[in-house]
């Protein structure tokens, strides 16, 4: 959960037009980001079927948010090193 709230695109620094240097200050934050890029494939959906989390009807926003939140624990998730194993 801690990653959620991290910014989605890291500022970078850059050069103005007059030769300062300038960090822009990040916008979103991951679980936005994510949550708006899985926006329109839930109201497609929504507009077809009833969404439901649980038994519990839900809306479009909210699928978008939950899957985003399931996305980024799942990405944020560390393998267990003691069951990795490479076959050759």
């Amino acid at each position: 959960m801690e990653n959620h709230n991290h910014p989605a695109f890291p500022p970078q620094v850059a050069q103005d037009n007059l030769g300062r240097f300038v960090a822009p200050i990040p916008g979103m934050s991951k679980l936005e980001y994510f949550a708006i890029q899985l926006l329109p494939t839930y109201l497609d959906l929504g507009k077809k079927h009833p969404l439901a989390d649980k038994g519990k009807a839900i809306t479009p926003i909210q699928a978008a948010i939950i899957t985003a939140k399931n996305l980024l624990e799942q990405l944020n998730e560390k393998p267990n090193e003691s069951t990795l194993q490479i076959i050759e």
